[in-house]
């Protein structure tokens, strides 16, 4: 508890990009860079702007200098209205305000007056539509997110690659762009993880020995069919545990699956939540993660925290993220992977040397430095 200063500066944040409870990069930013930003903000009212037909109740944010804003409106008709009328404004719905922070792109329209930081996790929606479905593809051409992009004030950029990206794509000038790399909690991705839950973890989901494991979305931009050709490649006697919900254009990873000549050795455990994921990981003997593109690569970054040692791709912001503390591979080359699998399955002065490289590295890495790069911006 503290003390707001007299006269505090007022902030909107849009929290309508929490409006899934399982949470992906977008949503672990949205709630631990926030949390820690307003908890060390003592001079200013964080008012929390949710729209949704059904009332939302949130499980986090409860500081003495927040408040929730939460308006009813069905938002198709709030989407609709807003890209045709430019109505409601966010004012109307929020009360007056002299900073919007959007922690994701969003649909939204303000007073010319407000200023505007927006959060750009990546540029996928633009530069790799093919990874998206009709009803996605549509949604990023209504928000019109070059229009968006321009119109921000300020742009928190979550990677140099994402950064260098908007400049290359979008001309936006280089002083308009902050980079705020996402952080990991280590009170809770730590090497050190408790014996008795690591054994629950492992009898709830079912999970094999020794394995390799992916955790994220489960769709084409992650490379699954690639990593599954890979491990069908491994001599070794691992399993491959994937974990993640279904996502875009999942069929035929499951008809793959389905398929495969190793299909006994691979195992799907759907979505983890959030307390799980941690020791999901620390089981798990190779953490393998072979992205096409990411603007981030947060779950690398967790594994590289409790200790697993990390095969990831030599693409898009990965490199920037894992710096030598991973084994990058080509990920559109399965014998690369399957190669780097192998090492990291069975060389252990390979293994301990990644593992001592990730957890030193992920130390680099903190919600805290994440917030106090934005609160540099707000103000």
């Amino acid at each position: 508890m503290f003390d707001l200063e007299q006269n505090p500066t007022e902030l909107t944040v849009d929290l309508r990009s929490l409006h899934s409870e399982q949470f992906s990069g977008v949503e672990s930013f949205a709630v631990h860079a926030l949390e820690e930003l307003i908890k060390n903000d003592h001079e200013t009212i964080y008012k929390l702007f949710y729209n949704g037909f059904h009332k939302k109740e949130f499980s986090y944010f409860h500081f003495i200098n927040t408040k929730y804003i939460q308006t009813r409106i069905p938002n198709r008709i709030l989407n609709i209205s807003l890209k045709l009328f430019g109505y409601p404004k966010l004012e109307k719905l929020a009360g007056p305000t002299q900073v919007l922070f959007m922690p994701n792109i969003n649909l939204l329209r303000v007073s010319d007056s407000t200023k505007i930081v927006l959060t750009v996790h990546d540029l996928s929606p633009l530069l790799l539509p093919e990874f998206y479905n009709l009803k996605d593809k549509i949604w990023h051409k209504f928000i019109n997110i070059p229009k968006l992009v321009a119109r921000a004030n300020m742009i928190v950029a979550v990677s140099e690659f994402t950064k260098l990206s908007l400049i290359e794509k979008l001309n936006v000038p280089e002083g308009k762009i902050v980079v705020a790399p996402l952080g990991v909690d280590h009170e809770i991705y730590k090497p050190n993880l408790s014996i008795e839950k690591l054994r629950d973890v492992r009898n709830r989901y079912g999970l094999p020995g020794d394995f390799v494991l992916f955790l994220g979305t489960v769709e084409p931009r992650k490379n699954l069919e690639r990593l599954i050709e890979s491990f069908e490649q491994l001599n070794e006697p691992a399993h491959l545990v994937i974990a993640g919900k279904l996502g875009w254009n999942y069929s035929k990873i499951l008809d793959q699956i389905k398929n495969s000549p190793k299909r006994r050795f691979i195992k799907l455990i759907g979505y983890v939540n959030e307390a799980d994921k941690p020791l999901i990981i620390k089981l798990a003997k190779v953490f393998a993660w072979p992205s096409l593109y990411e603007g981030f690569g947060l779950p690398v970054l967790e594994a590289m925290a409790v200790g697993t040692p990390v095969v990831t791709s030599n693409v898009s912001s990965l490199p920037e993220l894992a710096g030598d503390a991973a084994m990058l591979v080509n990920p559109y080359s399965s014998h690369d992977l399957t190669t780097a699998m192998s090492q990291l399955l069975n060389n252990q002065t390979v293994r301990e040397q990644y593992i001592l490289k990730g957890l030193d590295r992920s130390k680099n890495f903190t919600w805290g430095k994440c917030a106090e790069i934005i609160k540099s911006v707000i103000h």
